[in-house]
């Protein structure tokens, strides 16, 4: 004799997701996909819906690292999972990766640029010099109506031609005395990203000039982030990347993670980074930031797990000197 026993589907579940560096508490019928999450809950209309059978790539996002199509993807999957969108990429200014298509013309309608776009940006993050059979095999799963495709592949070229034209402008180590010879763009070119996604320190302490060494340059800009107002400190310490998650991450941050493997964490090491910094940035209001030069992954951990019992003050000191660490090690692999 069978015994069936009537099981209650909850109208709505309850999830927590982090999308685009923001914790989102949310309640969704247990049916919705994640696109329809993004698009109709979070108006996060950046992402496309065409096909909604994992065809068309034109949903395309990154979850916890991972390129996904979000109409293949149920709301409850991303339950406490770190999700990039179109809108999350770029900063104060576009993307590289959206400069370039925009320059090359990569697009006619747009409506599949978003997520050729966030395939272009997974790609590259695996692989900085891809060949073009490479570029159309990472492509393959994005679906273009209009242009017929030499637009969008010009454009990831480019994307990748003018990175490696800005890290060849920046690679060379130069004497500190050259420094001095340097107009302020060409010093901001040098020096603007030491302290991360924050130029105006190079700005800044450009004024300060002749530079006596590479010791006094530091300091200098050390003493322009000292100088500064307290908000202004906290715009600093909020345009550093979560540890472990790759949220807007700069080029320079995403080597010295990977340089500890913070690049391939397993999912259980992955949600515990991602925990904390959510614990973290609830708390003080900006990333949990570690100089990761000569750390490891257990290492990172213990301090965060340490530091969040600190004070507001406290906190934003610690993070500040670890700022200061970072730039001392980006300038010693820069000047002599």
């Amino acid at each position: 004799m069978d015994i069936k026993e009537d099981v209650q589907i909850p109208s709505r579940i309850d999830l927590a997701l982090k999308v685009n560096g923001t914790l989102y508490e949310i309640s969704v019928p247990p049916t919705t996909r994640l696109v329809y999450l993004l698009r109709d809950e979070l108006k996060l209309t950046g992402t496309k819906i065409s096909c909604e059978i994992g065809r068309c790539g034109a949903c395309a996002v990154q979850m916890n690292n991972q390129l996904v199509n979000s109409c293949l993807i149920m709301a409850y999957q991303s339950n406490h999972a770190s999700i990039i969108t179109i809108e999350g990429i770029a900063g104060d200014d576009l993307h590289p990766i959206q400069q370039a298509f925009l320059e090359e013309g990569g697009f006619q309608c747009g409506y599949c640029t978003p997520g050729m776009i966030m395939a272009t940006k997974a790609l590259l993050e695996s692989n900085t010099a891809p060949t073009e059979e490479q570029i159309q095999e990472a492509l393959s799963g994005n679906l273009c109506r209009c242009t017929g495709y030499g637009g969008i592949i010009r454009s990831v070229q480019r994307a990748i031609k003018d990175s490696d034209q800005k890290n060849s402008a920046r690679s060379e180590v130069l004497m500190i005395h050259e420094v001095q010879q340097l107009s302020r763009e060409e010093f901001l070119l040098q020096v603007g990203w030491v302290f991360e996604h924050s130029p105006w320190v190079a700005e800044k302490a450009w004024e300060s000039r002749p530079f006596l060494s590479k010791e006094d340059l530091f300091q200098k800009m050390v003493k322009v982030v000292e100088n500064a107002e307290v908000t202004d400190q906290l715009k600093l310490l909020r345009a550093h990347p979560d540890l472990g998650t790759r949220l807007k991450i700069s080029e320079v941050s995403q080597k010295e993670q990977a340089s500890v493997g913070l690049d391939k964490l397993s999912p259980n090491e992955f949600r515990e980074f991602a925990f904390l910094n959510e614990k973290y940035v609830e708390k003080f209001g900006f990333p949990f930031i570690m100089a990761v030069k000569g750390q490891n992954k257990d290492s990172i951990l213990a301090a965060m797990k340490e530091r969040i019992h600190s004070s507001n003050d406290e906190e934003r000191m610690n993070a500040l000197n670890e700022v200061y660490k970072i730039a001392g090690f980006r300038l010693n692999d820069t000047f002599q």
